[in-house]
């Protein structure tokens, strides 16, 4: 997997786990197969650090084209303890990342190329990815204060 990076957001005890990468080509596919904790992995002592399991295989049906083709996985682990998430590729150690206390405070994103009356906003917590395709109009600030913004402007 090319360009594997990914971010990882702790909020009530739940650590959130985003993996985008790209695949090598069309007859690739890349799946989240375990974690933990709260997968199927047991160890006789913690490892310290809460983990992903990305298995990569290849199809060997029909051709592949060769282009490089985004993928992207959001992994749930409930965990008030760790840190620190490793991120595992066909169980080789990719990435360790740390983990960032979730804020109380959201942002207001509009679409990009939007037109006419709906322009298209978002409200999303302050350190959640975005799609490319919208733009930061607002924020960072209270719920209310960017509903209260997308009521006056969206």
């Amino acid at each position: 997997m090319y360009g594997l990076h990914a971010h990882a957001v702790r909020k009530h005890g739940r650590i959130t786990v985003f993996v985008v990468g790209q695949l090598p080509d069309t007859c690739h596919t890349a799946e989240v197969v375990d974690k933990y904790p709260g997968g199927n992995r047991v160890y006789v002592r913690d490892p310290g650090f809460a983990q992903v399991f990305i298995a990569e295989r290849v199809s060997s049906s029909g051709p592949c084209l060769e282009v490089l083709v985004p993928w992207f996985a959001a992994v749930d682990i409930l965990d008030s303890e760790h840190t620190e998430v490793q991120v595992f590729v066909n169980e080789d150690l990719k990435l360790t990342i740390p983990v960032v206390e979730a804020s109380d405070r959201y942002v207001v994103y509009e679409l990009t190329v939007s037109t006419g009356p709906d322009r298209g906003c978002i409200i999303v917590p302050e350190d959640q990815p975005v799609l490319a395709i919208y733009s930061h109009v607002f924020g960072p600030a209270s719920h209310d204060e960017c509903a209260k913004y997308v009521q006056d402007n969206c």
